[in-house]
């Protein structure tokens, strides 16, 4: 029987079939503005780093094979099925519950939408989902296993400008699994945490250098300073903004008709008076103008602010209205960028289907953020009360990765984007199938037999 509790195969079976599945449906992967723009970049156009420089060296890797979003669509594919197949087989648990746990992560709607597309937050998903699985596989006296896992979290932050948040508790539990490796298993807790923050400081200083290297360096908090600017002045009655960052004659009129609750871009495109584009050379004196604005106006209206910031909570975290543009949830098409090439989109009846379905979830409670916040809480709460019977260390870590990864976004979002909060959808689902199912703990002496 091929569902035997030991067997392995299975699992990479289920993991082969998801990758040619989701390929049939989505290849060659829904391209956004944003993934169109990137691979502008990486075809030779004047880079940046609007978005994680990773990703666009990602893409220039991917170009050399084939031009297109195929092969980074399926090289996400490729990570991400691979890595639930690796955490699969370290659950304490038979083989038909595991198939079942990376049906379900697969499946889940919110991770289901979002793998459809080519996004620097689904290679997040991706890349963090294999990193976990290297985790695992690291445990005991398997050292080697512990390199893919820091060079998975490595690349994590080079990929979205705030993962180093979701990287730090999965270091931790590297480090915790080294100090058990090299014999050090009674290590203090605080020396470990020391370390990992400084592992993940050195990520972050080294994705830093990488953006050194584009063409054009800019400033990325302009966006949402300006957003909640804007926010706080229509609240108020006043105009807020810097004089230098709009054109003359803006009012609040103006900018009441420019503004919507769920995305900071339309401040930018729809005001007659016109607003200059928020990435600002680093250099910029107008940096520093919507800089003293923006802490002014949260200093002196903090009321105003966190108002803006609760709605765009609940937005971010909640069900999207109807009446919200599709694109705050999914991409559908493949976006044509100045001269890339047009890309011929994914015209299958799966597809079609799939598109339907996601239309169909779109203003529901299926693709919100909330439930796995929650389900997250509640794994949390278990394996809390389990730390003494199993191993919960891989628990604690993946969970509070998502946690992590989603603890700041309510003040620096600028948009209510439901592919912000992927990674946090899905590791809720990793932790609480770890939870569940939760490996044995590893002792000194069991390390050392091993």
């Amino acid at each position: 029987m091929i569902f035997t509790r030991y067997s392995r195969w299975p699992l990479w079976i289920v993991g082969a079939v998801g990758v040619l599945a989701y390929a049939t449906a989505f290849y060659p992967g829904a391209m956004s503005f944003d993934s169109a723009y990137q691979w502008w970049q990486a075809r030779g156009g004047e880079s940046s780093n609007i978005h994680g420089v990773g990703m666009t060296w990602l893409w220039r890797a991917g170009n050399a094979l084939a031009p297109g979003p195929g092969v980074i669509f399926v090289l996400q594919l490729l990570l991400f099925w691979g890595g639930l197949a690796f955490i699969a087989q370290h659950l304490s648990a038979p083989t038909l519950w595991r198939v079942a746990f990376m049906l379900v992560a697969a499946s889940a709607p919110v991770c289901f939408v979002l793998l459809s597309h080519v996004w620097s937050d689904v290679m997040l998903m991706a890349v963090l989902t294999c990193a976990v699985g290297a985790m695992l596989s690291a445990r005991g006296r398997r050292r080697l296993w512990l390199l893919p896992g820091w060079a998975l979290l490595c690349l994590a932050v080079t990929l979205r400008h705030n993962a180093a948040a979701a990287v730090f508790p999965l270091l931790i539990y590297l480090e915790h699994l080294r100090n058990i490796q090299v014999g050090h298993a009674a290590a203090k807790s605080l020396r470990t945490v020391g370390i990992a923050l400084l592992v993940t400081l050195l990520f972050q200083f080294g994705a830093y250098l990488l953006e050194r290297t584009v063409d054009q360096a800019r400033t990325l908090y302009a966006v949402t300073a300006e957003w909640d600017l804007a926010a706080i002045s229509l609240d108020v009655g006043e105009i807020l903004l810097p004089p230098d960052s709009h054109g003359p004659g803006l009012t609040l009129e103006d900018l009441r008709h420019a503004f919507v609750p769920y995305t900071a871009a339309t401040i930018f495109e729809r005001t007659q008076a016109g607003m200059r584009q928020p990435f600002f050379a680093p250099a910029d004196p107008l940096n520093d103008e919507i800089r003293r604005a923006w802490i002014d106006a949260i200093v002196t209206h903090p009321q105003a602010y966190l108002a803006h910031r609760w709605r765009v909570t609940k937005a971010l975290f909640g069900s999207k209205s109807r009446e919200w543009p599709p694109a705050l949830i999914y991409f559908d098409g493949e976006y044509q960028y100045d001269g890339n090439p047009p890309i011929v989109p994914n015209s299958s009846a799966a597809h079609a289907w799939c598109v339907r379905l996601f239309d169909a979830m779109r203003g529901s409670v299926l693709l919100s953020t909330w439930p796995y916040l929650c389900l997250t809480i509640a794994a949390l709460a278990l394996a809390w009360r389990s730390r003494d019977k199993a191993d919960m260390g891989p628990p604690f870590a993946v969970l509070g990765s998502g946690m992590f990864y989603a603890a700041p976004l309510p003040f620096i979002a600028p948009a209510a984007e439901l592919r912000y909060t992927g990674w946090t959808c899905l590791a809720a689902l990793i932790g609480t199938a770890l939870v569940l199912a939760a490996p044995r703990k590893i002792s000194m002496s069991a390390a050392s037999r091993a």
